[in-house]
């Protein structure tokens, strides 16, 4: 019952979302949208930003955790391709001036993701100052570089894409790999 309530009120703030700005969405319009009780809505969600969390953690999260063996480069296509499949929302949460949302979202997928690249890190607490600011940097870039295709109204060219993220992973090796790369030249 509980995601099926969810699920009402975030349909709900994507139909508000195509009419106004969420700036101008209150949570009584959401709920009256929803055709449910205010104090409903305070039961699932803190505020209408939370509830775009949620939607977030729907439509990227729980698909990017269902193989987390998966090598980065395709994770980091899989995630490029969730984001266009809902291009439009993403661009209006963007455009409303909370990229915020979906950045720090991101953040908390990608960062975990960059330390095992980079360092073979399974705890982000344990690495050193120097590689945790390594791994945020690199992560916040690849970040920005997602918001900027989402964000764009041209359409993706898939292989630029690709190939621009490859060339990107490329550079980024684990540390281990650059330690040989580097003895070998």
């Amino acid at each position: 019952m509980c995601s099926n309530t969810k699920q009402k009120i975030a349909r709900a703030l994507r139909q508000l979302m195509c009419e106004r700005p969420l700036s101008k969405i209150t949570v009584q319009d959401l709920m009256e949208r929803a055709q449910m009780k205010r104090q409903s809505f305070y039961y699932h969600f803190q505020d209408i930003y939370d509830v775009l969390g949620w939607m977030c953690e729907q439509q990227l999260g729980a698909p990017l955790r269902e193989d987390p063996e998966m090598d980065f480069e395709e994770w980091c296509l899989r995630l490029i391709r969730l984001m266009e499949e809902d291009r439009s929302f993403y661009r209006r949460v963007f455009l409303a001036g909370n990229p915020e949302i979906v950045k720090d979202f991101c953040e908390g997928l990608v960062r975990p993701r960059m330390a095992r690249r980079l360092f073979q890190a399974e705890d982000l607490q344990q690495l050193p100052r120097q590689q945790s600011f390594v791994v945020d940097f690199c992560s916040r870039a690849l970040i920005s570089y997602f918001m900027e295709l989402c964000s764009s109204r041209k359409e993706l060219d898939w292989d630029e894409v690709h190939s621009c993220l490859h060339s990107l992973l490329d550079v980024l090796r684990p540390a281990d790999a650059v330690c040989l790369h580097a003895q070998a030249g």
